[in-house]
């Protein structure tokens, strides 16, 4: 394989635009779509589906990115998870309309034979009411996540 700088990675950002910092994953992965990374590859959805294995069997490294039901407002930290493929323990048993990274990355080594590297990232969120804005400390933790995700997508950690 070549080098860590020229791995294609894929990223995906999901959750609900419409119910506060439900959204923060697209939202984010909205802003990374516009920077143009080099090898990067962005798509924001609503949720998780088994149709996205196929793009995730097609790169070396994907990242994941959600928001985090967070109480503790005093130190909300955006959290940087290594996914490793699954055991079937940790398999819901339901490959259905909507997943967990951990079945896609399942889903892509079962259908395509693809063993991705694979990133987590939880961003921290408080309101989940209906609405199309951040909470203040969610966006300051996105903010944050950028920072992490950047040299992790281009390969510079």
């Amino acid at each position: 394989m070549a080098g860590e700088s020229t791995k294609s990675t894929l990223i995906i950002g999901y959750g609900n635009t419409l119910r506060g910092d439900d959204g923060v994953g697209r939202y984010l992965a909205e802003e990374i779509d516009q920077q143009n990374w080099p090898h990067c590859r962005v798509i924001s959805t609503h949720q998780l589906t088994p149709e996205l294995a196929e793009a995730i069997a097609a790169v070396d490294r994907v990242i994941f990115i959600d928001a985090q039901c967070h109480e503790n407002q005093d130190s909300p930290t955006v959290e940087l998870k290594a996914l490793h493929l699954p055991t079937p323990e940790q398999l819901s048993g339901q490959l259905g309309h909507r997943g967990s990274p951990w079945e896609l990355i399942a889903l892509a080594k079962i259908l395509y034979g693809a063993g991705v590297e694979a990133w987590w990232v939880l961003i921290p969120a408080f309101a989940f009411d209906y609405g199309e804005t951040l909470s203040p400390l969610t966006a300051e933790a996105q903010a944050e996540a950028l920072t992490k995700i950047r040299p992790l997508a281009l390969g510079e950690i």
